[in-house]
């Protein structure tokens, strides 16, 4: 049944990141093409600063997420109702400061961009993107941690796929008949409301004892204010470059950095799709005390995933700076076209994709309150670094601030799960980033020193990804069973026993 719920929410995971990725590469490039470089980057700055108001959850649903584990398991139900119970108490208060922070940066906001934008338009964005976040809190917060805890988080991605495809496609049809903006954002966001709906409908039906109305068990959720720390420390890390571009550079500069960072988002939400699938699965394992399932589990998900890193990383090397070319072709209020940049997304995309494991990892094993102080190091590292740099080099500096944190963390995050956790050596995990990385040198070698890409049509750029997508995944996995013959022979066959049972 583990194994099931694992591939259940590995493959709609995947089909979510999938259709989001596409979407991503679609929207930007309409809204430059229609309404300029700077709306696109008005669009995507607005979305990260709210990003930040949302700590205002407090890290209530990764602790009741983690406290949930042990009761689902024992088919507690009064136990389960009473976490839910306090998950919605304290969701109910995070939203109604959210709204009130929404209002004060629709009010504050359009100051900052006035001199590229209307401040009007910028008012109404700040509404529309940020009240449609607000029934999360107020309504559907408790079914997402309930429906994730219990590892049916596939119902979650299946909804959210389907409301995705269709405001995209109301967002289209709105934006060619010539409506603005804000009505384009504004009519997606609405439509997207209707996961309230769907998930409501799914969770009294399967969960016929779900009760969020009783007395409320706040303890068992005490470890909310440390998983509050590492939200902060996320926010730092991976929204304040947005917000120091916003700041420093400009809306124009704003929308270069999204358009790589579309790039460098689609491949990491791709590749973290494997980790979502895995994180209750090692909840569940660790509440039962399966120490040999899970030093298993855990080394073949290791070795897997960073064999996907690899591949998704060497194509990425190779395809980004031609896709750009392709993609922003037309468009010259702004350049686009950076090779620095682009390597250094690549450099901390693979920086950041390899502390996914560990990370999933302590987050199932609920130790928010002993790897607090990694986490504000590594945002104090990314800020101090990126703030510094931006007023030298600009876009190129804050990656580089970004990316000495990255470096840190991951060491951090992998040294602390190998000893406290798994109670083993970094060295097995070491052992399979060589492989790897070795692996992905070679394959990227011909296109390094001998082959160089000329691509004028997004038609020629498909059939280059295609090829060079073969390439790729045949030499990680020829030579990673060449090299670890054991491991992949298990890992194909436990595979295959899964497709054959279900």
């Amino acid at each position: 049944m583990r194994t099931k719920k694992i591939m259940l929410n590995l493959f709609s995971n995947v089909t979510l990141q999938i259709v989001t990725a596409i979407i991503n590469f679609i929207m930007p490039r309409l809204f430059m093409t229609t309404y300029g470089s700077a709306t696109n980057g008005l669009v995507t700055s607005i979305k990260y600063f709210l990003s930040y108001l949302r700590i205002v959850e407090a890290g209530v649903g990764s602790a009741s997420i983690a406290a949930l584990y042990k009761p689902l398991a024992m088919h507690d139900k009064d136990q389960v109702n009473g976490i839910l119970s306090a998950t919605h108490h304290f969701y109910r208060r995070s939203g109604m400061i959210f709204v009130v922070l929404v209002a004060l940066l629709a009010i504050g906001y359009p100051l900052l961009v006035s001199k590229e934008i209307s401040p009007l338009t910028a008012f109404y964005l700040v509404l529309v993107l940020g009240l449609s976040g607000v029934w999360e809190y107020f309504l559907i917060g408790k079914y997402l941690v309930l429906l994730t805890a219990n590892q049916k988080s596939y119902i979650i991605f299946r909804i959210q796929t389907a409301l995705l495809i269709a405001s995209t496609i109301l967002s289209y049809a709105l934006l060619t008949l010539g409506y603005s903006i804000v009505i384009v954002v504004g009519s997606a966001s609405i439509l997207l409301l209707l996961d309230i709906l769907f998930l409501k409908v799914y969770v009294q039906k399967k969960y016929p004892y779900f009760n969020s109305s009783v007395e409320p068990n706040t303890p068992a959720i005490s470890q909310k204010w440390d998983a509050f720390i590492h939200q902060i420390a996320s926010l730092v890390v991976f929204n304040t470059p947005i917000i120091l571009i916003s700041i420093f550079l400009g809306l124009a500069e704003v929308s270069v950095f999204t358009v790589y960072n579309m790039v460098s988002n689609g491949v990491t939400l791709f590749i973290s799709a494997f980790s979502g699938a895995m994180l209750a699965a090692f909840g569940d394992i660790l509440v039962k005390e399966e120490r040999e399932a899970l030093q298993r589990h855990f080394h073949h998900f290791e070795y897997v995933f960073f064999a996907v890193v690899a591949f998704c990383y060497t194509c990425t090397a190779i395809l980004i700076l031609p896709f750009m070319t392709v993609y922003t072709a037309g468009i010259d209020d702004a350049n686009y076209i950076r090779p620095g940049l682009a390597t250094l997304f690549v450099i901390g995309g693979i920086a950041n994709a390899l502390r996914i494991p560990a990370t999933t990892l302590v987050n199932s094993a609920g130790h928010f309150k002993e790897t607090k102080i990694r986490a504000i190091i590594e945002a104090a590292i990314s800020f101090c670094v990126s703030i510094v740099l931006v007023q030298f080099i600009g876009v190129e500096g804050i990656l580089i601030g970004t990316l000495c944190s990255y470096v840190y963390r991951t060491c951090d995050l992998m040294l602390y799960t190998s000893k406290v956790i798994l109670k083993g050596s970094i060295f097995v995990t070491l052992k399979k980033l060589v492989i790897n990385g070795i692996l992905a040198f070679v394959a990227a070698s011909p296109f390094l020193f001998f082959i160089e890409l000329h691509i004028a049509t997004i038609g020629a750029w498909f059939v280059a990804a295609v090829c060079i997508s073969i390439w790729t995944i045949t030499v990680i996995f020829v030579g990673n069973f060449i090299l670890q013959p054991k491991t992949m022979r298990t890992i194909l066959l436990h595979l295959k026993q899964v497709l054959a049972h279900h």
